[in-house]
């Protein structure tokens, strides 16, 4: 839209309109000449603005993530005209870390590079490096973000940067109430907040002077928006480091393909403290077994901790009758709902629908109804019986719904208050305890046999993410329960081993060789959706013709068909040309089509 103003206004203002009588804020795109046509007047001018750099950032990512460009401002706050107390440090800041021979040239590796990924073991000291990194930069007067994949990581890591740096630092994510934030906006505004902690979202304050970012956990799905825009956090500190001049570091003990292919890395193995892992491997049931149960008893009498992963929250996965073979799926969605007894429901967890559990079975009224697929909630409870309700808790979303709960969650059990905690991959997210001696993993196969392309790397990455929990002090035990015992013995020692394996495989298939565009159809009608997918397949199949470069990998119904009543159809497509893909995504957009550029949800 056209609008004028008397007086002079820069490009990235943020100006009060009118439409239709009512006031809207909006953002100058574009000085523009005189049009022919009366145009209506700005009412005013705000104290906010983006910056030129920022206004192009918010161009290529509204063009590469195809969205428009008021979705990519959503995700941005603007920056403050005018700041009157703008904070000076009056003293440097001296952590008096001490970094390890090793250490120093991992620090020594990232000081002359503009992007680069440590790749370092669980325990190897990565967060000091960080802290040290975010002392130069303080003491040269810029700023620096830290970004974390989840909340979950915030309360430890937040303690630890806060200790050395105490009032310098904030910490961002969307469990901040709205109150709190205004207040880290104005100490971002002022330039007091030197280091800006928190997950993706903290990507997009206006941080002045940004001269670093730390990308932890680099290989966290988490950092990838499952809505539009559908950017990934961690390409996009790439690239905004590169347009504003800010290094950029990315840290893993399991990078993903992507980043150890393309950027140079450190790998830095020493752990910190010295410790010795122990792997068993157990047959898959669908029980807590007397082997199990002997090691945890063996845990305890020890006065150590015990951490049991599974990927499924709740009582058990499904419920099935071993009469007809049917499961019970959530009639909006078409996926099997999970058992909460708890709540006396079964609860999709996709749409978040709930019904009562059944006596009998749905569709042959028959009572044979039968489990399948521990949760969380199952063996928190059979544990509970066993060594005392007091000493287990559950660490997953169905427990955790407030960073107070979380906070007091994690408290409890440094404290040891806690004894056993059983969770979701939660678990896994860097979470660091030294007196956790046994681990166990169930069900690592379900990840593993995933129709993913990463599921390989999924499993391997988070059974060492799982096993990083324990033996950070001394000796820790992992028991894991598969019927691929060789696959993951081959690697639980050596992941970059791992790594070169998988790129082999990769080749001239999937990314980081190939770039990969997901096209998703979803509309209430099943028919209208059937005919977007022939009329996309039509113009795909012609294009292709012209154009080899573009492959249609795989076409058809979703993974999950029925999602909060959306009928859905998907087109996976590859290209070595990530720019041919999106001209293609830009141009078959429509209110129907969901545009996913290198997506890593294949549901």
């Amino acid at each position: 839209m056209i609008y004028k103003s008397k007086e002079e206004i820069k490009e990235g203002s943020v100006v009060d309109v009118r439409i239709k009588n009512k006031l809207y804020q909006g953002v100058v795109w574009e000085i523009s000449k005189r049009p022919s046509f009366n145009c209506t007047q700005i009412e005013s001018v705000t104290k906010y603005f983006y910056p030129l750099d920022y206004l192009n950032i918010i161009k290529f990512i509204s063009q590469y993530y195809v969205c428009s460009l008021g979705e990519v401002f959503g995700i941005f706050t603007p920056f403050l005209k005018d700041i009157s107390d703008k904070f000076q440090l009056e003293n440097k800041i001296d952590t008096k870390i001490i970094l390890s021979t090793e250490q120093k040239k991992a620090y020594e590796f990232i000081q002359d590079k503009q992007t680069s990924l440590l790749f370092g073991d669980t325990g190897s000291g990565k967060t000091e490096i960080y802290l040290k990194l975010f002392e130069d930069v303080i003491n040269s007067g810029g700023s620096c973000i830290f970004l974390l994949p989840e909340i979950s990581l915030t309360p430890q890591m937040e303690k630890r940067v806060k200790e050395k740096f105490e009032d310098l630092v904030v910490v961002w994510h969307s469990k901040v109430s709205k109150k709190k934030k205004e207040e880290i906006l104005q100490k971002i505004y002022s330039g007091r907040a030197k280091i800006v902690m928190g997950a993706r979202s903290a990507l997009f304050l206006p941080v002045r002077d940004l001269k670093l970012i730390v990308v932890d956990e680099e290989h966290d799905d988490s950092y990838k928006s499952q809505k539009r825009p559908r950017y990934n956090a961690r390409d996009l500190s790439v690239y905004i480091g590169q347009k504003l001049g800010a290094k950029v570091v990315l840290g893993s003990a399991t990078p993903s393909l992507t980043s150890y292919k393309k950027y140079p890395y450190y790998r830095l193995k020493k752990t910190y403290f010295k410790s010795q892992k122990v792997y068993k491997f157990i047959p898959n049931q669908d029980f807590i077994s007397e082997y199990i149960i002997e090691q945890i008893k063996d845990t305890l009498k020890q006065n150590k901790q015990v951490i049991i992963f599974l990927p499924t929250r709740g009582n058990f996965k499904y419920l099935t009758c071993r009469s007809c073979g049917k499961g019970i799926k959530c009639p909006f969605c078409d996926i099997g709902m999970s058992l909460h007894k708890d709540k006396n429901s079964l609860i999709c967890h996709y749409c978040n629908y709930q019904e009562i559990i059944p006596n009998i079975c749905p569709n042959c009224k028959e009572n044979t109804l039968s489990v399948s697929r521990l949760g969380t909630a199952e063996v928190a409870k059979v544990l509970g019986e066993i060594f005392g309700s007091d000493r287990v808790a559950k660490f997953d979303k169905d427990s955790v719904k407030s960073i107070t709960k979380l906070n007091q969650l994690l408290k409890d059990f440094d404290e040891k208050k806690i004894d056993i905690l059983v969770g979701t991959q939660m678990l896994s997210k860097g979470h660091d305890y030294h007196d956790v001696k046994l681990v166990v993993v169930f069900d690592i196969d379900t990840i593993l046999n995933m129709a993913d392309y990463r599921s390989r790397w999924r499993a391997m990455s988070l059974l060492l993410q799982i096993g990083g929990r324990v033996g950070r002090k001394g000796v820790g035990k992992i028991v894991i329960q598969s019927s691929n015992k060789d696959f993951f013995e081959n690697y639980l020692n050596d992941f970059q081993k791992f790594l070169e394996d998988e790129l082999l495989y990769m080749q001239d298939l999937y990314p980081p060789y190939k770039r990969l565009l997901k096209i998703l159809i979803a509309n209430k009608d099943k028919q209208k959706a059937m005919d977007i997918l022939k009329d996309l397949e039509y113009k795909l199949n012609i294009l292709n013709l012209k154009d080899k470069d573009i492959e249609i990998v795989g076409l058809g119904e979703a993974p999950i068909f029925k999602l909060a009543r959306k009928y859905r159809f998907q087109i996976l497509l590859r290209s070595p040309f990530v720019q041919k893909l999106i001209q293609l995504a830009h141009f078959i957009k429509s209110p129907d089509i969901e545009i996913d550029i290198d997506p890593i949800n294949f549901a």
